[in-house]
């Protein structure tokens, strides 16, 4: 199994204007061959596959082979007019990829404030579906990410869940992509079974997996207390995910994919109050230049594969 990385990890330094070519030639010298990425509105632009064939060839320059993707995240079901420009930004992912030629991409689901289980599952359902036709055209598999806790409009807390909301759409253009740290959410209330349960009830309909790292649910309501954290393993004594039941379950269930960390450690300080001195917002210390990035992200690469030689799993 080759280790694969998400690109949202170096986007902070994108938007902030430096040369793409510079920011993946270090991605790569951190270990890291493949990457999960992550596919904007602004890079979609007017034309996607034009905007997609752009990508593969600026990221194959830096000798990187994109594995899996990630589509932007507009919520179908905000309000009533958010169906429409969310079906056309999935849409435009889907030949973003066809002309890059990468085979998947992440569509998250949507949800409306206080639809119940059933709500969510038949909207869910139809927004799917009215992308197959794209996906047909495309020929890129749409895979399906858990997401939700018990303060969320969001139902797909379980493998179970996802592999109904799978066979509820019915067709083969879909797929699942199991978020570890998602999951983790629900590991003290045993809602969610064994990291190992969950990845053999996928079965061969996993195709990717995001691996990241949190201390597990606070029922806070506050966005921020969340612990969607989207460390990486080892970060924090705190941290409760259990990565041998993971490791264990990918090798059991014989998946194909890439261990891929959708971590952002070092992550910029977004977050953090607001510090005034003289007047002045101060923001010296918000992110960490790339140089201190990739020296981190090595690391990274280094666990990934020693968590993957120690269950036998690890491809250069």
């Amino acid at each position: 199994m080759k280790l694969s990385l998400t690109s949202s990890a170096v986007s902070c330094y994108l938007r902030r204007g430096m040369d793409p070519k510079e920011v993946f030639r270090t991605f790569r010298a951190t270990g890291f061959r493949c990457v999960d990425f992550e596919i904007t509105a602004d890079m979609m632009g007017d034309d996607p596959v034009k905007a997609g064939a752009f990508w593969r060839d600026l990221l194959d320059s830096c000798d990187l082979t994109v594995t899996q993707t990630h589509a932007p995240m507009p919520n179908p079901f905000r309000d009533e007019a958010s169906f429409a420009p969310a079906k056309a930004s999935a849409e435009n992912a889907l030949r973003f990829c066809r002309g890059a030629g990468f085979s998947n991409t992440v569509v998250h689901p949507g949800a409306r404030n206080g639809n119940t289980r059933e709500e969510f599952f038949e909207n869910n359902v139809a927004f799917y579906r009215s992308l197959i036709p794209v996906a047909e055209e495309t020929g890129v598999t749409i895979l399906i990410e858990n997401i939700g806790h018990y303060m969320d409009p969001y139902f797909l807390w379980s493998a179970a869940d996802l592999v109904e909301l799978i066979e509820r759409i019915g067709h083969p253009s879909f797929a699942a992509c199991w978020d570890i740290g998602h999951a983790n959410h629900f590991e003290y209330l045993h809602a969610n079974g064994s990291p190992y349960d969950a990845i053999q009830t996928l079965g061969d309909r996993l195709v990717a997996i995001h691996a990241h790292e949190n201390v597990g649910f606070f029922p806070d309501p506050n966005p921020r207390k969340r612990v969607d954290m989207h460390m990486m393993p080892y970060s924090s004594g705190y941290s409760t995910v259990n990565w041998d039941a993971v490791l264990q379950g990918l090798r059991d269930a014989n998946y194909r994919g890439t261990f891929n960390f959708e971590s952002n450690t070092p992550a910029p300080l977004r977050n953090s109050p607001e510090f005034r001195y003289n007047g002045e917002v101060v923001r010296k210390l918000e992110t960490v230049p790339l140089s201190v990035w990739k020296s981190v992200t090595t690391s990274l690469y280094e666990i990934g594969k020693f968590m993957l030689e120690t269950y036998g799993l690890y491809e250069e």
